[in-house]
């Protein structure tokens, strides 16, 4: 029975690793495997979307006040055993500027292609996410991954509203949609603190060069 233990846990290591490294392999700067204890969940994380509410606040069907409720998510995270946490790295000077934030803000394109160039690291992000999904699935494990952001901006920015709220059809992109860390309550500057990553927020007034560079964090808790 011991060898046999010893071998499982030898073998649930290296597939935590290889999940690491297909993060990597998929543009994650940096990945680390955390106990699923160690994911912080926050109802103030969840509350600061909706109070003052964020412009991307009911925008589509992962985000507050829609999405998971903090109960539930605290639930489904106890079901767990570890995730596979990363981040990817954006260059500051594509993430921190005015005519980022107004073109969000508006859902309007800017001229300089700003809002395109923080669009594709969001749906990096989210392609990692799916990534790991697939590969933990072929090793054997329940994958329950989460992104960041608006999914609504990420996926549809050139449709009309998200399909699964306004006529309650399915997702268009099922494949990649997931809910974002911080709409579940998930507090995620405090987990990249505890990982030891430098980590900064970026808000509307950010001018390029006020951070270093900016990060776009995802999850995915694995059973």
């Amino acid at each position: 029975m011991e060898n046999t233990s010893s071998r499982a846990l030898a073998g649930d290591a290296a597939a935590m690793r290889e999940l690491c490294a297909v993060a990597a392999r998929g543009g994650a700067e940096e990945s680390v495997v955390i106990p699923a204890g160690d994911i912080i969940v926050d109802p103030r994380v969840r509350f600061k979307c909706m109070i003052a509410p964020c412009y991307e606040s009911g925008i589509c069907a992962n985000c507050p006040p829609y999405g998971y409720a903090i109960e539930e998510v605290r639930s489904m995270v106890s079901a767990y055993e570890r995730a596979v946490f990363f981040r990817v790295a954006a260059k500051e000077s594509e993430v921190s500027s005015p005519s980022v934030a107004r073109g969000l803000e508006k859902a309007v394109l800017d001229d300089e292609g700003a809002c395109v160039m923080v669009g594709a690291y969001y749906i990096l992000c989210y392609q990692i996410v799916a990534l790991i999904e697939r590969r933990a699935r072929e090793l054997g494990y329940e994958p329950l991954g989460f992104t960041a952001g608006d999914c609504k901006e990420v996926l549809c920015f050139f449709q009309p509203a998200c399909r699964a709220i306004k006529d309650r059809s399915k997702c268009r992109h099922p494949d990649l949609s997931r809910p974002s860390m911080e709409a579940s309550g998930m507090d995620v500057y405090a987990m990249a603190a505890d990982v030891g990553w430098d980590i900064y927020p970026i808000g509307a007034a950010c001018r390029p060069g006020d951070v270093p560079r900016g990060s776009i964090c995802g999850i995915v808790l694995v059973h």
